[in-house]
């Protein structure tokens, strides 16, 4: 089974690069994939990454209490969260209690690195994914015969940390502030699901979205309307900012909209990242931005 390692900062590499030597002991079946470690010096890197993100059925995100807020490790957990679910990414917590974890990661459900049950729990769930698991009982024992291994890794990627700027703990008040957002956030999400299933039922949805105007709805909710207008709006949006002259075609995917570019206009997405990635969270739109065989994703927060 392929699982894709996310790092970023020294620690967090370090921290991805045990993981890769480690998570084949458990199972033989696992084959872990770090940029770090295997990108062919040559090899373009963001065409590899995007590649191994599509052949992956499992996600790691190695984060410290420095890297959890930068865009790159965000950019990747977007990524894999919209390949393979919430359910298969794990965000794997190096120098940090789970309640100090923030952001986009603290939906996903975490393995605090020093708790050693945690760590069998995720072992459990990735062998429990393996084409051809091991039985518990044997899994249990393997685990324990080389948890001490990978510990002693992480405690010795953890007495370094010194070198690095330090991030103070969260306080309580911005944890409950946090958890208040939450549940804010989980009353809106089943009030918006209790409303559509009030809704009528059986309704379909036809449209292209290659040019703003041609947009064609029929029979939709209000969450589909909703979510059409903000695909339309995002459409329009990314044609200005980059230039009709420069887009080849944009198609809706499902989870977002896909923007092909010639190979030669990459530079100038690059230099627009920011703005596009701004417009990709305002509009809760991901974007994929495909230049020739390079693909810049932008996640939808």
């Amino acid at each position: 089974m392929q699982i894709f390692i996310s790092w970023s900062g020294e620690n967090s590499k370090q921290c991805a690069e045990a993981l890769r030597s480690w998570l084949p002991l458990t199972n033989q079946e696992i084959s872990p994939f770090v940029s770090s470690q295997d990108i062919s010096k040559g090899e373009r890197g963001l065409s590899a990454i995007a590649s191994r993100l599509q052949e992956c059925s499992f996600g790691i995100v190695c984060v410290t209490r420095d890297n959890q807020s930068a865009p790159w490790i965000n950019f990747e957990a977007g990524a894999l969260s919209r390949e393979l679910g919430e359910s298969s990414l794990i965000p794997f917590l190096l120098d940090m209690p789970i309640k100090d974890l923030s952001g986009p990661l603290s939906q996903f459900q975490a393995t605090d690195s020093l708790s050693d049950s945690d760590v069998w729990s995720m072992v459990k769930s990735i062998n429990d994914k393996c084409k051809n698991p091991i039985d518990q009982e044997r899994l249990r024992k393997i685990f324990d015969a080389f948890w001490d291994e990978l510990a002693q890794s992480l405690h010795g990627i953890r007495s370094k940390r010194t070198e690095e700027r330090v991030v103070p703990e969260r306080g309580t008040p911005d944890i409950l502030n946090e958890l208040v957002g939450l549940v804010r956030e989980q009353s809106n999400r089943i009030g918006a699901l209790q409303g559509l299933v009030r809704e009528t039922q059986g309704s379909v949805s036809h449209y292209t979205i290659n040019e703003p105007h041609e947009v064609k709805i029929s029979s939709e909710s209000e969450s589909e309307k909703d979510a059409n207008r903000r695909l339309i709006n995002t459409s329009a949006t990314i044609r200005k900012m980059l230039g009709a002259e420069k887009i080849i075609d944009i198609s809706r995917t499902n989870y977002g909209l896909k923007v092909k570019c010639g190979a030669e206009h990459l530079p100038f997405v690059q230099a627009l990242a920011s703005r596009i990635q701004d417009l990709a969270a305002r509009n809760s739109v991901a974007l994929d931005i495909y230049c020739g065989t390079e693909v810049v994703v932008f996640a939808p927060f």
